[in-house]
């Protein structure tokens, strides 16, 4: 019996590394269309006009990029990631998300409070909870 459990958890794991990669090919695939609507959205209009159009488009394409580069992450750590990996991610996406609160003072200051958690985190991990190192 032993046998056929571990036999279908490498079946289960070598499926799992599968998926991972077709989803990391999908969100490259992803991550190349998302150019052309950025690239016709710089060419076709004045800046001026759609600034907020063209920077929201421009984080959808980070969104891909971030996606896609933890795919490969976990990829390469055999569908494991970091916990540091995942918080620097986080505090990214924070970041594009005060890129695009326009005008809104609590949304900014809520943002700003979220990235500042999260670096003391960060601290508090590197400082007591990384027993490997």
């Amino acid at each position: 019996m032993d046998k056929i459990i571990v036999r279908f958890a490498k079946v289960l794991d070598t499926l799992r590394t599968i998926t991972l990669g077709l989803m990391g090919i999908f969100l490259i695939l992803l991550l190349f269309r998302e150019l052309i609507p950025i690239s016709q959205q710089i060419f076709s209009m004045p800046i001026s006009k759609n600034n907020e159009e063209i920077l929201d488009e421009i984080i959808v394409f980070f969104l891909f990029f971030e996606f896609a580069a933890l795919a490969i992450a976990a990829l390469m750590n055999k569908g494991h990631t970091s916990i540091e990996f995942l918080m620097e991610l986080g505090i990214t996406a924070l970041v594009r998300s005060l890129l695009t609160a326009h005008n809104h003072v609590l949304d900014t200051l809520c943002t700003s409070i979220s990235i500042l958690l999260i670096i003391v985190a960060m601290v508090l991990y590197h400082k007591y909870g990384n027993k490997d190192q």
